[in-house]
């Protein structure tokens, strides 16, 4: 048993052994939901470190280790807060609940001031370019599109290879906006301090307030989530990040008012054409 051998082996262990040894033995549950990052950060050692302290005792690696724990505490395995026990619907009520308390949370926490300085780079820059990965790609996108509907001259990078590129394009009459729930995509912070260095405003939306990314930025509009605290990217961490976002675009176009009025009854009538009934079908 991993327990066992863990608890009989530790008076041979190194320090760093010892250090990851103590995390699982106090809470070998938390450890079978947790990151190896996560793991590696509680323990204060390299990940590298977790991975040899598992190939030590013979669990081939972080995740059959943590499968291996799993067995032997009889907890399963778990998504976020859902277990493998859980119905369909009982995963859909917990996913909801995680959203509704992590939107409450970062409603509450939010900094005012952070939000303010944020909403004056956006309304004042000549250029707005907003940079995602991965599954922030798709909120910096949605970022995008209420942000052009609205007249307002944003675009969106969402390719690696191009963030760099953009950023350089950029000066002090511009704004960047980084979105990145951990804050360390090494691309993304990059960039940021590409667009640092050219003059532009930067403003990033993260989960992690003390990350590169959040240390890096003029403004970083920091969200609150039980997932944040897990380590794991789930849908409350994201529909955090959208719901700031949307604030600020609701915001902005609140305070151009007409205009904002003008440029949305546009867009309006270009995807009108795209539903149907057709406009050609309605005559």
């Amino acid at each position: 048993m991993l327990m066992e051998r863990i608890r009989k082996d530790y008076g041979q262990m190194t320090a760093v052994e010892r250090r990851i040894a103590a995390v699982i033995l106090e809470d070998p549950v938390g450890v079978t939901n947790s990151t190896l990052a996560h793991l590696a950060a509680q323990a204060g050692v390299s990940e590298g470190s977790v991975v040899n302290f598992a190939s030590r005792l013979g669990a081939g690696g972080f995740s059959a280790l943590k499968i291996a724990l799993a067995r032997e505490t009889h907890t399963g395995f778990s998504f976020g807060d859902v277990t493998e026990q859980d119905t369909p619907l009982a995963a859909l009520r917990k996913t909801a609940a995680g959203a509704e308390e992590a939107i409450r949370r970062t409603a509450q926490a939010m900094d005012g001031n952070a939000l303010t300085e944020a909403a004056e780079l956006l309304l004042s820059a000549r250029r707005i370019e907003i940079i995602g990965a991965g599954g922030s790609a798709l909120i910096a996108q949605d970022a995008y599109l209420h942000l052009m509907r609205a007249g307002f001259p944003a675009y969106a990078v969402t390719d690696y290879l191009s963030f760099s590129v953009a950023a350089a394009q950029l000066d002090g009459d511009c704004a960047a906006l980084a979105v990145s729930h951990s804050g360390q995509t090494a691309e993304i912070v990059d960039a940021m301090e590409i667009a640092k260095t050219r003059g532009a405003g930067t403003i990033c939306v993260t989960s992690y307030g003390d990350s590169l990314l959040g240390r890096l930025c003029r403004v970083t509009l920091a969200t609150a989530s039980s997932e944040a605290e897990r380590h794991q990217e789930a849908a409350a961490a994201r529909l955090t990040h959208l719901m700031v976002l949307d604030a600020l675009c609701a915001y902005l176009g609140a305070q151009r008012g007409s205009r904002t009025v003008e440029h949305e009854d546009l867009a309006e009538r270009c995807l009108s054409r795209c539903r149907y009934p057709r406009e050609e079908e309605r005559q």
